[in-house]
């Protein structure tokens, strides 16, 4: 739902994690940059935190982001940065509808940040909700790569390879980095590409502030004549003509359009079997995308000659896109057997794991409230008031993290065995001794600052290791 009346912002957010494992490593820098519709910047916001004492650092990040701060015990909780960072949002889009924007964010940062306020029983959607939207710029590059090629200059490589590092379209644009691979420097970056996205292919970016919200994607797969697809895939660039052609009931992010590349007359006399077969993500005649994230997606006739991307003549496909969005019959078959082949996938075993198994009911909402307004050393006294026990294994997890003595020794005792599994146990989680050895073989080839980031890490796991 969004304010009414509300003007829009951006706010360009990136992180720096332990690891690449969405469900398991730790966010331990996030940058967060605020502008204006027009994209003057209005405020920015660097913070990072410690490291939590069941978390494994794996060493390659670390000699990439260099964040050996977080390795100290006299950094900022994880608790506290991710209700500064929640803070702050709420208050730089007071009275705004904000827009979250990342790099290949719905993938990772956006996954990462939902987790971690999980968490801290904090709300997980603040990126969607109450007039938030949430833009993924790799779609928006995506677009300007395949139908405004003249607009940006193009990371090119060897025989055409197009790269989607979002260094390398700051390199090739003259945007100078200092500090890369820094969460903030990372926002600077999106936001100086976006500027120049907004001069010169504004109907990008349009399309792209359009696309954040799941009403905008489906509006623009709807258009009229068509949309266009346009991705890049491998380094090499790939655009498909589609329209909409059914909705998934039991999971209405999920939206199929027609290839038009296909012939649709075709498909009415596919059986069920025969039609389910065209349906996967990518290579047939019909295919299933996500509205609740960016699609590297924008209305046709928002494309300068919009025929010289097309292999077959335009009125042609116009006229295929007329008889799919007539054709009330296939798409109620196509969205019945969306329907009926959702994959199922196996309960999750870990508690990071469930962080999409069912929203707090409102008393544990209650109770979460409750929890965040009471001083540490009380916090205890509440445990058991969770009805989901998730959210009292996380309220334990908290409390014995910062204010282990008022806790009971029943408790205490649970969270030991919890910090002894993840340290000791095999798991989806990094080993200590494995990172640890890792880090000792590194060390004996490394110099100077890369030498320095692997001894402090290396005096870190040792102290982990210590606990047992």
């Amino acid at each position: 739902m969004s304010q009414l009346n509300a003007d829009s912002c951006y706010i360009f957010t990136d992180t720096e994690t332990t690891g690449l494992d969405i469900n398991f490593s730790q966010i331990i820098q996030i940058g967060s940059l605020l502008t204006d519709e027009s994209l003057n910047q209005e405020n920015s916001q660097d913070i990072g935190c410690q490291l939590l004492p069941w978390i494994v650092p794996s060493p390659e990040a670390y000699l990439v982001h260099k964040k050996v701060e977080s390795l100290r015990d006299d950094s900022m909780s994880h608790y506290e940065m991710m209700r500064l960072l929640r803070s702050t949002w709420l208050e730089w889009s007071k009275g705004r509808n904000p827009v979250y924007i990342t790099y290949n964010g719905h993938r990772f940062d956006e996954e990462l940040f939902r987790r971690q306020f999980f968490w801290n029983l904090l709300p997980l959607y603040i990126t969607n909700t109450l007039g938030a939207s949430r833009l993924d710029m790799l779609s928006t590059l995506q677009l300007v790569a395949n139908f405004f090629p003249d607009s940006l200059n193009l990371p090119i490589f060897d025989e055409g390879a197009i790269s989607m590092k979002l260094t390398d379209w700051s390199d090739a644009n003259s945007i100078e980095i200092e500090n890369a691979h820094d969460a903030l420097a990372d926002c600077v970056q999106m936001h100086e590409i976006a500027k120049l996205i907004l001069e010169k292919a504004s109907p990008v970016w349009r399309a792209s502030i359009k696309g954040s919200s799941k009403t905008g994607n489906l509006e623009i797969l709807q258009s009229d004549p068509f949309a266009m697809i346009g991705e890049v895939v491998r380094r090499k660039k790939f655009t498909y003509p589609v329209t909409y052609c059914g909705q998934n009931p039991k999971m209405n992010n999920e939206v199929a359009v027609a290839d038009l590349y296909f012939d649709p007359d075709q498909l009415d006399d596919l059986t069920d079997a025969e039609l389910l077969e065209q349906i996967g993500n990518s290579g047939t005649a019909i295919r299933k995308v996500r509205i609740n994230k960016s699609l590297p997606v924008m209305a046709s006739d928002q494309i300068p000659d919009v025929e010289k991307f097309l292999d077959i003549p335009y009125d042609q496909l116009v006229e295929r896109a007329h008889k799919v969005r007539e054709n009330i019959k296939l798409q109620t078959r196509v969205s019945e057997l969306l329907a009926s082949n959702q994959v199922n996938y196996p309960p999750p075993k870990h508690l990071e794991q469930t962080v999409y198994s069912g929203f707090p009911s409102d008393a544990d909402d209650l109770w979460m409230e409750r929890f965040h307004t009471l001083p540490w050393e009380e916090r205890s006294k509440v445990l058991d008031g969770f009805e989901d026990t998730r959210y009292k294994e996380l309220a334990e997890r908290l409390v014995c993290v910062n204010n282990p003595e008022s806790v009971s020794a029943e408790t205490f005792e649970r969270y030991q065995n919890f910090l002894n599994q993840r340290l000791y146990d095999k798991g989806p989680w990094p080993s200590l001794e494995k990172t640890l050895d890792k880090t000792r073989s590194m060390l004996i080839e490394a110099k100077g600052e890369q030498k320095e980031i692997l001894e402090q890490l290396e005096k870190n796991l040792v102290k982990k290791s210590e606990f047992n």
